[in-house]
């Protein structure tokens, strides 16, 4: 019994697991409606075959993989279909516009004062007075845009050159080279150690290398020391 109770159980998590990754890659907070209402659905569905051994497992399989394709296909006609859209999906509510509350706004997406302010705050903003914007986003979270006089400098306000580095990859990790990260650099394993040689660091040696998109490396060494080569 225990040993159908495992299995049952590993098979279950293998196909939701397929399901979950079918369906795409967007956390819990960041779920609309629909898609919350699908993923609670598919733990109650996937729970029932677990508990229960007199019910078959194509009993859970079946409706996981239509709540799977029905999300799909939701999914694509939403992005097809501006009525499809306007109908299955929610708006964006404005809750605070060029300075000015909209207590009606606020009435009908039911957050409170006290909420608003702890969402303005969650935002490293800690006066109304500075808040441009605060708009509620389709999956539940506030964005919130201050006004430009209390918005942090960037490099064109500075008049700084502009030193866009890109993203940072994951080259070596634990002594592990990532091929997947050296196909994203077009790169090889001969470049990485002829990158290590340079340095005189073996391999073995290498906790953590990074590279980002101008080709700059940071090596975090196994004793803790690192190193930023020049290029």
């Amino acid at each position: 019994m225990l040993l159908s109770i495992f299995i049952r159980t590993v098979i279950i998590y293998v196909i939701l697991t397929i399901t979950m990754r079918i369906m795409g890659k967007r956390q819990l907070g960041e779920l609309d409606v629909s898609e919350l209402v699908i993923a609670i659905l598919l733990s109650e569905i996937a729970s029932l075959p677990i508990t229960n051994e007199e019910k078959p497992l194509m009993q859970a399989f079946i409706p996981m993989v239509t709540l799977a394709v029905l999300e799909i296909l939701s999914s694509s006609l939403i992005l097809k279909s501006p009525f499809a859209k306007k109908l299955l999906s929610s708006k964006p509510s404005v809750i605070i516009a060029r300075g000015v509350i909209d207590r009606k706004a606020m009435k009908k997406v039911r957050i409170s004062l006290e909420d608003l302010i702890s969402q303005i705050r969650q935002n490293g903003i800690y006066d109304l007075e500075e808040v441009d914007y605060a708009i509620l986003e389709e999956n539940g979270k506030m964005s919130i845009i201050p006004k430009s006089c209390y918005r942090q400098p960037d490099r064109n306000d500075l008049q700084l050159p502009d030193d866009n580095s890109g993203v940072m990859h994951l080259v070596v990790s634990d002594s592990v080279i990532n091929n997947h990260t050296l196909r994203i650099l077009g790169k090889d394993e001969a470049w990485v150690m002829r990158k290590l040689n340079k340095q005189g660091c073996a391999l073995k040696e290498v906790f953590c290398m990074t590279c980002n998109d101008k080709g700059e490396l940071y090596i975090i060494k196994k004793d803790g020391r690192s190193i930023r080569p020049h290029k």
